[in-house]
């Protein structure tokens, strides 16, 4: 059985930006989001915009863990996660955690919390997803006696060769360095959420995000009480974030517009990757 990487997120953090260049490494079988069928369309705990089921799609924790497993058998594995989507289920299932690399991505919730507003305008704190983050973060270190890899992600926009390559390192997996930069375009994988994913589908590689949304916390009390709820979950993990990696530079990455840009631009025009 090959190996399989978890990378466990809250929204907008970048993470689907970090997937995509799992997808162009090519030596990974990817997996978008699978407990979210659990959490939105089994448990039905929340409401959630921008949603394509697919009826086929297993439904059940058990169920997703052993099709994701079963890929294995194949290649390698790299699925990407929010903790909040199966939390009780992965506290409950050390034996599936510590058969896996599990690493964490976190992002400031005064970027984090505005973005996922601006997409999700309904938002509540059931989805924000730094509790949750927290915890998965803690119970692993407890399980392996190890601290995970995490990065930040104004680490991965600032330099993002030198963060995914000690992402990379810290994983234990090569760093390829052409897997930075990648054709725009829907990825498969995405099909379910694809209303999300947007800004990073018409992208061409990691970028330094927009911070353009629809409201601010100044503005809006709502968003301000978000903001402070995760606060503390973002500074207890932030101090164990890996610094980036000194690496030769790849030359400028693409330039970020306005994530409320859609499909249609010019294009030698880049959208953010926030996602």
């Amino acid at each position: 059985m090959h190996r399989s990487i978890a990378l466990w997120s809250h929204p907008r953090s970048m993470s689907t930006a970090l997937e995509r260049s799992f997808i162009e490494r090519g030596d990974f079988t990817v997996f978008h989001e699978e407990f979210a069928y659990v959490f939105f369309m089994h448990e039905q705990r929340a409401d959630i915009p921008h949603k394509n089921t697919d009826p086929d799609h297993p439904l059940t924790y058990p169920e997703i863990r052993d099709r994701m497993e079963a890929a294995r058998d194949g290649n390698p594995v790299f699925h990407k996660d929010f903790p909040y989507h199966a939390l009780d289920h992965l506290l409950a299932d050390p034996g599936y955690l510590l058969a896996q690399t599990n690493t964490f991505l976190i992002r400031d919730p005064a970027e984090a919390v505005l973005s996922h507003a601006t997409v999700h305008p309904g938002l509540t704190r059931e989805v924000l997803g730094y509790a949750e983050l927290a915890r998965l973060f803690d119970e692993v270190r407890e399980l392996t006696g190890r601290i995970p890899p995490l990065i930040d992600a104004a680490d991965l926009a600032a330099d993002p060769a030198g963060t995914l390559a000690a992402y990379c390192a810290a994983a234990g997996i090569d760093f390829r360095p052409e897997a930075l930069n990648w054709s725009s375009g829907e990825a498969p994988e995405w099909k379910t959420w694809s209303g999300w994913h947007t800004d990073v589908a018409a992208s061409s590689g990691i970028a330094r995000p927009a911070r353009k949304y629809r409201a601010t916390a100044e503005d809006d009390p709502r968003l301000r009480e978000f903001v402070e709820h995760c606060r503390p979950y973002y500074e207890h993990l932030h101090q164990h974030r890996i610094r980036p990696a000194a690496v030769p530079q790849q030359g400028p990455g693409p330039e970020p517009i306005d994530i409320l840009h859609r499909p249609g631009i010019p294009q030698q025009q880049r959208t953010e990757t926030t996602a």
